[in-house]
């Protein structure tokens, strides 16, 4: 089953009945007013602030997503949150305040770096990934570290600025979730986190609120079901 919503997740997540979510796994604002400043070509939209990427805007909103996550969630269930290092204290406060126990920080070891002060700081090659538990959900097959190396997507294959690998997202998906589970994504962005759900055979509900990422993660998804019912 796919289920993709557009529009404001804070809304449509009232939609969703209470405890029947087995999975959430998310990329939401990082509370920066993100843009990249690598790019020659000012004019591009990736050179411009993501939506709702404010911390007076988006804290709001991040509390009001976790409190409305932990009704959805199943008992026994996990919740996977990418944040960057200069939020992480806000992100792990609300996470726990909210109810939720966190198991892990992941450590994601990216095959690049961001620019940043280019003369007062290092590069920063990594984010976490911030995994908790509503009760306490057990991990498949084996126990691994909670250091990641996956390479970030660069190049044509970047739809959207923060994009994360579908590799990434898949390898949490089947680690935490099981085939035909409930996993949702409140902040779809290009739609990633379902393409690795449609190809790991869970089902996958997406929100995203800009109409042109909607396209995108509709066109992907779409693409995704396609390619796995030929094979």
């Amino acid at each position: 089953m796919i289920d993709l919503r557009q529009g404001d997740c804070l809304e449509l997540m009232k939609d969703i009945p209470d405890g029947s979510i087995d999975m959430i796994l998310t990329d939401p604002p990082y509370l920066q007013g993100y843009k990249t400043n690598r790019r020659k070509n000012k004019h591009h939209e990736f050179s411009s602030e993501i939506l709702n990427d404010t911390s007076q805007t988006g804290s709001y909103m991040i509390v009001k997503f976790l409190k409305l996550s932990y009704q959805k969630l199943r008992n026994n269930s996990a919740i996977l949150v990418f944040c960057n290092t200069n939020k992480i204290d806000f992100f792990k406060q609300e996470i726990e305040n909210t109810g939720f126990k966190i198991k892990n920080i992941i450590v994601w070891v990216k095959n690049n770096h961001t620019a940043g002060d280019l003369k007062a700081s290092f590069g920063h090659q990594y984010e976490f990934v911030i995994l908790a538990n509503k009760g306490r959900r057990y991990i498949n097959g084996n126990r691994d570290n909670d250091v990641m190396l996956f390479d970030k997507v660069v190049g044509k294959g970047q739809l959207h600025q923060n994009q994360k690998p579908v590799a990434l997202l898949k390898y949490l998906v089947e680690k935490l979730s099981d085939s035909n589970d409930a996993v949702l994504d409140p902040f779809m962005g290009s739609g990633s986190t379902g393409v690795a759900c449609v190809n790991t055979g869970r089902s996958f509900i997406g929100m995203e609120l800009e109409d042109k990422y909607f396209k995108i993660a509709e066109q992907r998804i779409n693409e995704a079901r396609r390619n796995v019912e030929l094979f």
